[in-house]
């Protein structure tokens, strides 16, 4: 079975989002409230790129959460929004059903 298209999307989205807060996340390290929000956009490109790579995880949708939860924590809509698009990705019933398959079921 091929890997749909919702899951590639959002595997891409994950990791522009995660490049965004990253970004910021160094920016803001300087007063020491990029550690969290850092973190979080770690967990997400690492997920992402494992999506990118057509892998099955049974993260991807925590992922999504971590870099709504970078956006917010740095303040930085562009990532926010992305994040939000990644979820509602990984949330369609197809996408659902081929990480079933796989075994990685969310």
């Amino acid at each position: 079975m091929e890997v749909p298209q919702a899951y590639k999307t959002a595997a891409i989205v994950n990791l522009v989002s995660a490049g965004l807060s990253l970004f910021v996340s160094l920016m803001l390290l300087t007063v020491c409230w990029g550690i969290v929000p850092g973190a979080a956009a770690a967990f997400q490109a690492y997920v992402g790129w494992q999506m990118y790579q057509d892998e099955a995880t049974p993260h991807a949708r925590n992922a999504a959460f971590a870099g709504i939860a970078a956006g917010v924590l740095s303040c930085n809509p562009l990532p926010l929004a992305g994040s939000i698009y990644a979820l509602l990705q990984v949330q369609e019933d197809e996408v659902k059903g081929w990480l079933e398959t796989k075994g990685a079921a969310i």
